[in-house]
């Protein structure tokens, strides 16, 4: 899971079982202890973990932890990673790890000067935004304080060294990013999300001809009926189109469920 650093409203799932048999789920816990560790950092108890059970009866043994302490990235890093170590009596103890990524406009650092290379040509240097003025322009002032943080403003000429090699830069880097984010996106449908069923007696066998029922909770929130359209594909496997209205949150969990197959349950992050 990547959350972008100084969010702190997002969630985490893990299941709890049972410290014996690790096979039963515990329901109705609270008051569990968290310890967090980011980028090889000593473990630090969280002052006050939120964690709520998303649903004892439909999802048991199902928690959300709130990831809303130390979650600034450090200075100058990308991403970092941070590990979440979470005990309770009775309860196997549960490890998360997610990953804590600096945002497209983050500040990576400062350009004191460009004085002197005010004879280069844009294809000189890398190509990184949009074609347009190039970075010649920037090069003949005296002095650069420093980087804006919107990557656009920086363009380049309209060379075709490396263009022809990378291809056509969109306008916005932002843009760029979204084209090959494989996440899907917040508040936007999203179709032919795979969805395999079982039969709920040996577990295993692909269950045909179903009728799907789909329901589905939208940043921790209580489950509500998917309002997309499943379809089946055949050998246990099935299609759901998810609407607008399904997609609109951080992290998605849709359960599906039918007569005679065992529940079938996805999560999904988004984008903004």
């Amino acid at each position: 899971m990547r959350i972008a650093s100084g969010v702190t409203d997002q969630y985490v799932y893990f299941v709890a079982v049972d410290a014996t048999d690790f096979t039963t789920r515990e329901t109705g816990l609270s008051s569990f202890t968290v310890y967090r560790s980011r980028d090889g950092g000593a473990a630090a108890a969280m002052t006050t973990p939120t964690i709520n059970e998303t649903d004892a009866t439909n999802m048991p043994g199902v928690y959300e932890l709130l990831l809303d302490e130390d979650m600034t990235i450090g200075s100058g890093n990308l991403t970092e990673a941070i590990t979440y170590h979470i005990t309770h009596a009775g309860m196997a103890p549960v490890t998360k790890e997610i990953e804590l990524f600096a945002p497209a406009n983050y500040t990576i650092g400062t350009v004191t000067t460009l004085t002197g290379h005010t004879a280069q040509t844009g294809d000189s240097f890398a190509r990184i935004g949009a074609a347009g003025a190039g970075l010649t322009a920037l090069a003949t002032q005296a002095s650069v304080n420093t980087v804006d943080t919107n990557v656009d403003a920086i363009l380049v000429d309209t060379g075709t060294t490396i263009p022809a090699l990378l291809g056509t830069p969109t306008t916005s880097i932002a843009a760029d990013i979204a084209a090959i984010a494989p996440e899907p996106q917040k508040n936007v449908a999203l179709a032919d999300i795979p969805v395999y069923m079982v039969d709920s007696t040996d577990h295993a066998t692909p269950e045909t001809g179903l009728t799907l029922t789909v329901e589905r909770s939208i940043d921790g929130g209580a489950f509500a009926s998917g309002t997309g359209t499943a379809a089946e594909i055949g050998n246990g496997l099935y299609q759901y189109d998810a609407s607008q209205a399904d997609m609109n949150g951080n992290v998605i969990i849709f359960k599906f469920t039918a007569t005679g197959a065992d529940p079938y349950l996805l999560s999904i992050s988004t984008r903004a």
